[in-house]
């Protein structure tokens, strides 16, 4: 029998980073293994679910590149795959561990409840001895069963809980590959007791090491170092393939020093035996490096199509001229860490009336401005078109000029230049800026500097 594996989230809110890891590695040990994926969606918590959450998980998996081999929206053999439609099943599983004597109504083991109605249903843990747990990752953990609680698998009102319905679901599914959180392993005794007394064989428990901040703390979706919300990365314009590959690195290791990993690399290299127990931390400057050299991988024309909603979004509908975005996006690559930098590099190409920085009132008052600035306009009036090359060529005769009579050097000449057209001393080639304000524009700017 093929390897199955499954994601069962609950749809009670945003999707966050955590739900991506703990699905990214269970789909991916599926492709690597030559299994399959499936999608559950648990929904028993019917007082906070809703669709739209639903939804939202299924686009989130879709964008950062997973893909399932069953599902709601896609159906297969095993369905339903939401847990509320299964109910029929967890009933039986309900009648079999009351018929064995391994459930109770009530809450006194010793006196249970002759009426299921008004009391919930417990799991009837053994007092004695060790509940062993076969973890993939961790090995063996024991738990002694003196200290277990019975817990609650049913409502009091009908309504199964995660215990029952997800372990139910899980072996009605044929699921051979349990995939989750750490946070899990102190339900596990639970989960492995129920598969004791209802005769199944267990299948392989995965339980993947807690990503944590910097600080050694547990992520939150809302975290003092960054929002964890899937839409936060997408908002901030991380790529989905730079985060798919970072977020395989919070747990596992590639052959070698490799740290460029596609779904390729993942089919051949992802084994159980390679996957780590120690926590992970999520580390946002290694994040940024990952997606600086993703972002190196698209073309201008590719580049540009990212970033043109960020900058419409800040600025407005961006100049028609044909290659303008383009010759833009090849200006302020790379400097691009993620996506929504391109708004505050590229702010000098559309804010004409900017604040001048304090390096650039230094040097516009400097000896050399006035004179760099009065010559340049005269120079740049006389062209017809002012282009990136037009534009080296008259900053070029400028500095040796006045290199020549008044020994200025090129900082002296060119910083002044700059202050002038964006309010800073440091940014991408002069010339290319100029090219791309045009001859209009770059006349207005250093007219207003020497105003």
């Amino acid at each position: 029998m093929l390897p199955r594996f499954r994601f069962a989230p609950s749809p009670t809110g945003a999707p966050h980073v955590g739900n991506l890891h703990t699905a990214l590695f269970s789909w991916a040990l599926a492709r690597a293994l030559g299994g399959d994926f499936i999608l559950r969606i648990e929904d028993s918590d019917a007082a906070r679910n809703t669709p739209q959450a639903a939804q939202a998980l299924l686009e989130a998996l879709a964008w950062i590149g997973l893909d399932w081999d069953e599902g709601p929206d896609v159906g297969g053999d095993y369905g339903p795959y939401v847990q509320s439609e299964r109910l029929s099943n967890h009933q039986q599983v309900m009648a079999q561990l009351l018929d064995g004597g391994y459930a109770y109504y009530g809450d006194d083991p010793d006196r249970p409840a002759a009426a299921a109605q008004g009391n919930p249903l417990r799991l009837r843990m053994p007092r004695s001895g060790q509940t062993i747990l076969h973890d993939a990752i961790r090995g063996e953990i024991i738990f002694d069963n003196a200290r277990l609680p019975d817990p609650i698998l049913v409502r009091s009102d009908g309504r199964p809980l995660y215990h029952l319905a997800a372990m139910a679901d899980d072996h009605a599914m044929a699921i051979s590959h349990v995939v989750r959180g750490e946070e899990w392993l102190s339900s596990a005794p639970i989960h492995v007791q129920l598969y004791h007394a209802l005769g199944w064989p267990e299948p392989v428990w995965i339980h993947l090491p807690l990503v944590l901040n910097r600080h050694g703390q547990k992520l939150k979706k809302r975290d003092p170092e960054g929002g964890y919300l899937v839409s936060d990365f997408q908002q901030a314009g991380y790529l989905p393939a730079a985060l798919f590959n970072y977020l395989l690195l919070l747990g596992w290791a590639p052959d070698g020093v490799q740290e460029i990993v596609d779904k390729w690399v993942v089919r051949k290299q992802l084994r159980l035996e390679r996957l780590s127990a120690a926590p992970a931390i999520f580390d946002w400057d290694k994040l940024n490096w990952l997606n600086r050299r993703y972002l190196r991988r698209l073309s201008d024309a590719g580049l540009a199509e990212q970033i043109q909603p960020y900058l419409e979004e800040a600025y407005g509908p961006l100049p028609a001229a044909t290659g303008w975005l383009v010759r833009l996006t090849a200006v302020i690559r790379d400097e691009l860490v993620k996506l929504e930098d391109a708004v505050e590099l590229a702010e000098w190409a559309f804010v004409d009336e900017f604040e001048v920085s304090e390096n650039g009132r230094l040097v516009l008052a400097s000896p050399a401005a006035r004179p760099v600035l009065l010559r340049l306009v005269a120079e740049v009036a006389h062209v017809v078109l002012l282009d990136g090359r037009t534009a080296q060529s008259i900053l070029n005769s400028l500095r040796d000029a006045f290199a020549a009579s008044d020994s200025w050097s090129a900082r002296d000449v060119l910083w002044p230049i700059r202050a002038a057209l964006t309010g800073h001393t440091q940014g991408p080639a002069l010339h290319e800026i100029m090219g791309l304000l045009g001859k209009q524009r770059t006349l207005q700017r250093l007219g207003a500097a020497l105003r």
